[in-house]
């Protein structure tokens, strides 16, 4: 666990204080009110747990969005249901824009899939203020399981009179999941899912050799990658990771992973006026376009994506929902 937190402080580098600043609410530089938005600090809600790739999407955008807009930036962690107990805080939040959220495609698109009974729903009553990245899902296992490939855990999973094997997961619905559940369907291998409550947990269930594999963001294994501790067997989405030598699930003949990456971004309520959302799209554009920033999100493990306008964001979020809410149907996942 100690190696696993470690290495979750050195993903951020030496972006200690600039997290520590926007968890604190450390004063912003001393710049010019912005018209659009009152007085007081920006909360970006986290709807899960610290050291989660979320976390850590926000924890980077938080000091160069506090830098352009002039106001401090608290990064608070809520994490519940799948993401929808930080969403919700923030949905009935005043509609002033100095409340937002760190979306991604757990959280929207897959929540809108899972449950049916949500009192508000994400892609309606959020709109985007900006996308910071985009990193693929990696299919991972314990480098001292001395797997190598994905053949070869399959085999595992085959030998006959053996159990089915665990993975570990965030919870039932989290795209994790739905990436193992996907991988067994396809492959045929039996399996049992041992749900954990953060990815820092997880991982660490893997090293321990508690669990034979599971899914996680480039993001958050990276480290453990090159320091010989975990081993990917694949990857989602249509292009090779940062994870070098690494096949992508698609190239081993499972075209079904082709648009399981997973994104993140910035989303306010849509009730917060014209004006103030212009200004926080503005920010958050200008904060990204910053060949600095660029290099910390390249370094962390994401993925640009290219920038969007409001209908476009509107437009790519339904699509989102329509894919994931097929595989939740085909994996038979349900919470209520």
């Amino acid at each position: 666990m100690r190696t696993l937190y470690k290495h979750m402080r050195n993903t951020l580098g030496r972006r200690p204080l600039l997290g520590l600043a926007a968890g604190f609410g450390l004063a912003a530089p001393a710049l010019a009110q912005p018209r659009g938005l009152p007085t007081g600090a920006i909360t970006i809600v986290v709807p899960f747990t610290a050291g989660s790739t979320n976390d850590i999407a926000a924890r980077l955008v938080a000091p160069e969005l506090m830098a352009q807009l002039g106001q401090s930036v608290v990064v608070e962690n809520r994490p519940g249901a799948g993401g929808t107990v930080g969403i919700g805080q923030v949905i009935r939040a005043r509609p002033d824009g100095l409340t937002l959220v760190l979306v991604s495609s757990s959280s929207i698109p897959i929540n809108r899939a899972l449950y049916r009974n949500l009192a508000f729903d994400p892609a309606r009553d959020l709109t985007m203020i900006g996308m910071a990245g985009s990193t693929p899902n990696a299919l991972m296992v314990s480098a001292a399981s001395g797997i190598t490939s994905l053949a070869e855990l399959i085999a595992l999973a085959k030998r006959p009179g053996q159990p089915p094997i665990r993975y570990y997961s965030p919870g039932n619905g989290t795209a994790q999941q739905l990436s193992c559940v996907q991988i067994a369907m396809l492959t045929g291998m039996p399996v049992e899912n041992v749900t954990y409550r953060g990815p820092v947990e997880g991982i660490t269930a893997l090293m321990t050799g508690e669990v034979a594999y599971g899914f996680a963001t480039v993001p958050s294994v990276v480290g453990l990658v090159r320091d010989g501790l975990l081993r990917s067997v694949g990857t989602t989405g249509p292009r090779p990771s940062t994870l070098a030598g690494v096949p992508t699930l698609v190239s081993l003949g499972y075209p079904g992973f082709l648009e399981t990456d997973i994104w993140f971004g910035i989303a306010a309520s849509r009730e917060v006026p014209a004006e103030g959302l212009a200004l926080l799209r503005g920010a958050f554009d200008r904060a990204l376009a910053g060949t600095a920033m660029k290099e910390r999100l390249a370094r962390a493990g994401f993925d640009p994506v290219p920038p969007r306008t409001p209908a476009q964001f509107d437009a790519f979020i339904t699509s989102q929902v329509d894919f994931w809410a097929e595989l939740v149907r085909s994996s038979g996942t349900t919470l209520d």
